[in-house]
């Protein structure tokens, strides 16, 4: 009776193992077809990738990633709250969600969510760069201004968030803060 009780346990650990390994190749075997530019057969690998391992977030993010690439913008906007509720600590799941509502042209929503995932993480500079590098690539002016504010709060010399303020309003002095850091002159950086 021992050593059934053993022989179980050590066959349950070897499934769940197994699981995790396929779960792995079937998510490098998807990002490949990715790298390659073929969505439509990552999504049923990553599809699977998530069943056999339902609690890694690594998994549905790669999922929610490939969809949001396949342009089904609404599924990634709905799965990526889902998703953050699940995993509160994973704020790539609103970036996601962000990407998706700004796909959409809903710029109202996208900036609230942005909005969120600063007030969640304050503190994360690099995060912080990147969306204040998509808010100004996509004309969300308003809520570049707020997010290189909040980058200048953390970091006063900051020169990207210094250019986007002076490139904003040319007459702050954010402009010549900038063109004195950077040695240009104020009238070539606009």
């Amino acid at each position: 009776m021992k050593y059934v009780g053993i022989t179980i346990i050590l066959l349950v650990l070897l499934l769940n193992g197994c699981s995790s390994t396929n779960a792995q190749r079937l998510t490098l075997e998807a990002l490949n077809h990715i790298d390659k530019g073929r969505i439509e057969e990552a999504l049923p690998l990553f599809e699977t990738a998530c069943q056999k391992e339902p609690e890694n977030p690594e998994y549905l993010y790669n999922l929610l990633y490939a969809k949001l690439k396949h342009q089904e913008f609404e599924s990634v906007i709905a799965e990526s709250e889902i998703a953050h509720q699940l995993y509160p600590l994973h704020l790539e799941f609103l970036y996601l969600k962000a990407q998706a509502q700004r796909e959409l042209n809903q710029a109202d929503a996208a900036v609230a969510t942005y909005r969120e995932i600063v007030r969640l993480n304050p503190g994360d500079l690099k995060m912080l760069l990147s969306l204040l590098s998509e808010a100004t690539t996509y004309g969300l002016q308003e809520e570049a201004a707020y997010l290189a504010q909040t980058i200048l709060d953390m970091d006063p010399s900051n020169t990207t968030a210094l250019k986007t303020l002076a490139e904003l309003d040319p007459a702050s002095w954010h402009a010549l803060v900038y063109a004195y850091l950077t040695k240009e002159d104020a009238e070539s950086i606009l």
